[in-house]
């Protein structure tokens, strides 16, 4: 075993406070849940009754506690008869006698209020700052809020039938779980009965009631909806259109019908995720409704496949507890890849994989590193991160590689079929492997799943012609010690005696018509292969399928890394290469790379060429990037304005003006924007002010114009973006005033203590996705005078992402006072020497003939 000399600097993920969790006893089972609801919009409150259904275990039950909080409860009653009970520690303790025998089935119905409750039911209203907000009312019961708005046993391995009737004003709309079965109007108000037949957890329980416009996009035995607030059912059909469609693509790969009575999803305002696959009836964010011109680069499929994966995985199958979460958010990923893959190609798979992984990679280099199944934590939303969804998600990708097609997805129709219904755990998954497939794959799970970390790789190849062999080297540069041993995988390696001209498109990962290729144990960090050869191959494919879950790295050498860049139908291989060439910077590679964007035709690839252009900050690749800034695809074209903001150039800033000031694409237009500040370009801040006045959708290009306020250093932009960050104004543009905010407090002394004060009023915005970048911008700018406010919010905040994002943002601070403020500046100091560099390297390569 090798031993490297640095040491790991990842954090630690469990915080101070953690410990091991695990789920709690069950006295009873609980059979079915029904709920007579009745929401108060302007009262702000809920009317309920809850009458639940359980059956005794083994032993007589005297004391049911369920969970309950700052629920009013006025009775709870057995067959009319009333039960002692008493509410205390979040808990409502209800007392039976006779007990509950073993096997006997008793209904108990508590009749409670919710009142302008913290957590679990949310209520839109307009307001003073906010005029056109509609009046509507939705819950958010994961991971456990279910307890806000319902009392109840609130554990994901809780599995009940649950019914609900929902009593609203007439005119309006109510959804839940489940098949309407009525829907009668009476005495000025509708009443709506929903009945859901399949088992499920309490955290999927949802109801949302407002004004909503119903449109049906399939028939039939399982009808598909959608519901959007009036004036937004066009966008709901570019957000929505597709579902049917993905409906068909999972039960294909899946082998098992879409389990529930219909479909729905409803879209609502101030929603605080992405999505929330609630059991048939899903919730969306409103900010994934987007208009034409929006739908040019912006897509709302991935969300809504996700969410649609989760009635299978999180939903029919559910993790046993929240350490096992993967097993729904991980493989609701993989999926929203995998209708990607069927609507898109196989290009748009892997590109979207890589993606995954360069996400994950990033929280686990600056954030912290844990195993994707943990257990130690202090609230289950902290495990809702980039381990659990983009890592589980390549855990899946990698496995897919590893069994191959065939078996690959006869254990995921096997897993699924035999575990329907049912709670699971990790191990479930990895049985099901075994039996459908004979394949033991512990060891997979113990190293991909169970251990943190990923192998850092930097492959290398050269040929030699004495010998008549090639040699490949594997080296795992992660740092590798008794208690972080290398990791131990096969990667299969391509050779080909010719390189095609050019690289065929959603080739997948079989092997071109010429190729061999060899299978490689890996078991040690550094493991050399040779590869008797009678010629110099022409190209070199290191793990084709791109299926091995680590951050690589190419040093193949000019030749090799150009004939990848040009020939390897993988889109990864391409993306490599051109990063090898990039950093390498001689005439040959620029010529490849020129010719990259000449003839390249997946975008993916062309956007991330441009980002590593950009980071070399080398006067040849900002010209380069300037020839293909109005490139056809807007993703190009907004890698292309990013990238540019790297160069500090009159030039730079050339390009980028007319793109910030006009361009079909929202994103292109703010990329440019933001790109723009960076250039620092005295031209910079007429362009920022008047694209920040104009209001786009989502506020994309007003967020733009703002963090490019953010990069320029100017202390006049200060009034600008703390006007920005007014409660008042679209809730994306104040959190991109906020960051921007942090960004000039480091960069302009003499208005950090305004951004500082800025910073502390919106640290407890009513806004969770606003208080949330407050605490990023408030760790960004890492000023002690914000640690009071992070102390207090880091115990008792209502939302636990916000207690772990002001914790963590505590540490950071404390830590960053211990570093001398010599040390921040010579980041500065390193960008400019490396653009120096690259100057007298590419005035070098000028006068020096090529051969």
């Amino acid at each position: 075993m090798s031993f490297r000399d640095e040491k790991p600097k990842h954090r630690r993920f469990d915080l101070p406070g953690a410990f091991p969790r695990y789920g709690p006893d069950k006295l009873v089972d609980v059979v079915h849940i029904d709920l007579y609801l009745e929401p108060d919009l302007p009262a702000r409150t809920l009317s309920g009754i809850c009458t639940t259904t359980v059956r005794g275990l083994d032993e007589p039950v005297s004391r049911l506690e369920l969970d309950a909080v700052d629920l009013e409860v006025s009775s709870v009653a057995r067959q009319s008869a009333a039960l002692p009970f008493e509410c205390h520690d979040q808990k409502l303790g209800i007392t039976f006698d006779p007990p509950i025998a073993a096997g006997e089935t008793v209904d108990f119905a508590i009749t409670y209020r919710a009142v302008n409750p913290r957590h679990g039911l949310f209520f839109v209203a307009p307001s003073p700052e906010y005029p056109n907000l509609v009046p509507h009312v939705w819950t958010q019961s994961q991971d456990e809020n279910a307890r806000y708005w319902f009392p109840c046993f609130d554990y994901p391995h809780e599995k009940q039938t649950t019914s609900a009737t929902i009593v609203v004003p007439q005119g309006m709309f109510a959804l839940s779980n489940g098949a309407l079965t009525a829907r009668d109007d009476r005495d000025g108000k509708t009443v709506f009965r929903y009945e859901q037949n399949v088992p499920h957890s309490t955290y999927l329980v949802s109801m949302v009631a407002g004004p909503f416009v119903e449109t049906q996009q399939r028939s039939g035995p399982c009808p598909v909806f959608y519901y959007v607030l009036p004036g937004r059912q066009a966008d709901g059909e570019r957000s929505f259109g597709k579902t049917p469609q993905m409906i068909d693509v999972f039960e294909e790969k899946i082998a098992t019908k879409y389990p529930y009575a219909r479909y729905s999803q409803i879209a609502v305002s101030d929603f605080i995720f992405g999505g929330m696959e609630n059991t048939a009836a899903t919730t969306q964010t409103d900010r994934t409704l987007h208009d034409e011109r929006a739908h040019a680069d912006f897509s709302s499929d991935p969300l809504v496949a996700h969410e649609l994966a989760h009635q299978w995985f999180g939903d029919l199958l559910t993790c046993r507890d929240w350490a096992h979460a993967w097993l729904n958010e991980g493989f609701a990923t993989f999926f929203e890849a995998i209708f990607r893959e069927a609507n898109l190609g196989y290009d748009e798979y892997l590109f979207d994989v890589f993606e995954f992984m360069a996400r994950y990679v990033d929280e686990d280099q600056s954030r912290y590193r844990r195993p994707i199944v943990y257990n130690t934590f202090r609230d289950p939303i902290e495990l809702f991160d980039r381990h659990l969804y983009e890592k589980g998600g390549a855990v899946l990708h990698m496995l897919r590689g590893e069994l191959g097609e065939q078996r690959f997805w006869r254990s995921i129709v096997h897993y699924v079929k035999q575990n329907a219904g049912r709670s699971v755990e990790t191990i479930d998954f990895i049985r099901a492997i075994e039996e459908s497939t004979g394949r033991n794959m512990r060891e997979f799970f113990d190293q991909w799943v169970f251990r943190g970390g990923h192998p850092q790789i930097e492959v290398s190849a050269r040929y030699d012609k004495k010998r008549g062999a090639l040699t490949v080297t594997i080296e795992q540069k992660q740092h590798i010690d008794e208690e972080n041993p290398p990791h131990r995988f096969d990667v299969e390696l391509g050779l080909c005696e010719q390189a095609e001209d050019g690289a065929r498109q959603d080739f997948g990962s079989g092997a071109l018509p010429d190729e061999q290729r060899i299978r490689i144990s890996i078991q040690r960090a550094r493991e050399i292969v040779y590869v008797p050869l009678d010629a110099e191959p022409k190209l070199v494919r290191f793990d084709p399928g791109a299926f091995l879950l680590a951050d690589i790295t190419y040093k193949l050498g000019d030749t090799l890394a150009r004939a990848a860049l040009a020939a390897d139908p993988s889109p990864v291989a391409r993306i490599r290469a051109a990063r090898e060439l990039a950093g390498e910077g001689g005439r040959a590679a620029r010529e490849a790379l020129a010719q990259c964007f000449e003839r390249e035709a997946f975008w993916g690839v062309l956007a991330k060429a441009a980002e590593a252009l950009g980071h070399t900050r080398a006067p040849w690749a900002r010209e380069m990037l300037s020839a293909h800034a109005g490139h056809k695809h807007p993703k190009v074209r907004r890698a292309i304005a990013a990238a540019l903001g790297n160069f500090q150039s009159e030039e730079a800033a050339a390009v980028l003006i007319p793109l910030a000031r006009e361009d079909h694409s929202y994103f292109v237009q703010a990329s440019a924007l933001h790109a723009l500040g960076k250039t620092r370009d005295p031209r910079a801040i007429d362009v920022l002010s008047q694209a920040i006045e104009t209001h786009s959708w989502n506020g994309i290009i007003e967020s733009g114009a703002a963090r490019g306020f953010g990069e320029l250093g100017d202390p006049r932009a200060l009034q600008t973006l703390l006007r920005a960050s007014e409660t008042g104004k679209e809730e994306g543009l104040r959190r991109a005033a906020l960051d921007a905010m942090a960004r000039m407090g480091e960069l302009v002394d003499e208005r950090r203590t305004a951004a500082v004060e800025a910073i502390m009023r919106t640290l407890e915005d009513r806004m969770l996705l606003v208080q949330l970048a407050a605490l990023a911008a408030a760790e960004h700018l890492s000023d002690a005078r914000f640690l009071p406010t992070l102390d207090r919010l880091s115990h008792s905040a209502f939302d636990g992402r916000v207690r772990r994002d002001a914790t963590e943002a505590a540490i950071r601070i404390r830590e960053s006072q211990h570093v001398p403020a010599q040390v921040a500046g010579l980041r500065s100091d390193v960008d400019t020497l490396r653009e120096e560099y690259r100057k007298l390297q590419a005035k070098l390569d000028e006068l020096t003939p090529h051969t």
